[in-house]
């Protein structure tokens, strides 16, 4: 069973601060209240009551009274954030439309002499957000050998991505994922990483809580320590990202060797 903190963490991938996510919290667990009582409950000023609840009425999290005083009721939590999935997916489906037109605007303005995008570059990726996009590009634009190791905390907040996709349509490619992760992992965790749709996945005790991801001879992203935290908004954690083929190289070899004496983890076989 998930803690108090953990759900208030999950929940700011749905758009709540941590004020908010603390109030639908109060409210769930009381059914309906009034402001003052929440207030009183909370320690939090009413004022402040007021507009997180304003900001939980337009997602759809919290319905209320016109009465006096106003009554305050969360909505059924599967049926609220169902509600704010939908209108994520329907703003990105806008975004999509649009990405192609925007694109053909903005080259006008490159620099054809620019011949960085074609040298060896490498530069910091910082949010997760962020770095679990350029992950799903990596491995989603290879046509070879894609290593992904690090912790199956990771790899949780993973399956929670556009990641099973990439990794499908990747395979469909003919690229072959291999996973490395932690070897004390729960049965439950392994099942959940599964879904992932790898083609192999390997256990391993991990020297730390770092994550590598590298497409073979193509590209490298390297993160130092990540939290074990849920969420997938974390603006913390950073990595390195690079295409040069020297480093590549380097970390190729010990991908390959952590692979060569990792215990390996039997998965029924997939259908590309």
């Amino acid at each position: 069973m998930s803690s108090q903190e953990e759900i208030i963490s999950t929940l700011v991938d749905f758009g709540l601060e941590r004020d908010e996510s603390m109030l639908y919290l109060a409210l769930t667990q009381a059914g309906s209240a009034t402001v003052n009582t929440i207030s009183a409950k909370l320690g939090v000023d009413k004022g402040k009551i007021y507009r997180s609840l304003h900001k939980l009425q337009n997602l759809g999290l919290v319905a209320t009274t016109f009465s006096n005083p106003t009554i305050c009721q969360a909505i059924d939590p599967e049926e609220a954030l169902l509600t704010i999935l939908e209108r994520k997916n329907a703003e990105l489906q806008s975004i999509q439309k649009t990405i192609k037109k925007v694109a053909k605007e903005i080259s006008q303005f490159k620099n054809p002499h620019d011949s960085l995008s074609q040298s060896q570059s490498l530069y910091v990726i910082q949010g997760r957000p962020n770095i679990y996009a350029r992950i799903g590009k990596l491995i989603e634009e290879s046509f070879k050998t894609v290593y992904i190791v690090t912790t199956s905390q990771d790899l949780m907040r993973m399956y929670y991505t556009a990641m099973p996709e990439k990794i499908k349509a990747s395979r469909k490619n003919g690229a072959k994922i291999r996973i490395i992760t932690d070897s004390d992992i729960s049965y439950e965790s392994l099942n959940q990483i599964k879904k992932l749709g790898a083609d192999e996945i390997r256990l391993i005790t991990l020297p730390s809580k770092s994550r590598m991801v590298l497409s073979e001879n193509e590209r490298l992203l390297m993160s130092g320590f990540i939290n074990d935290s849920m969420s997938l908004t974390d603006e913390i954690d950073s990595s390195l990202y690079t295409n040069s083929l020297e480093i590549i190289n380097n970390i190729h070899f010990l991908c390959e060797h952590l692979w060569a004496i990792a215990a390996p983890v039997e998965i029924k076989s997939q259908i590309r």
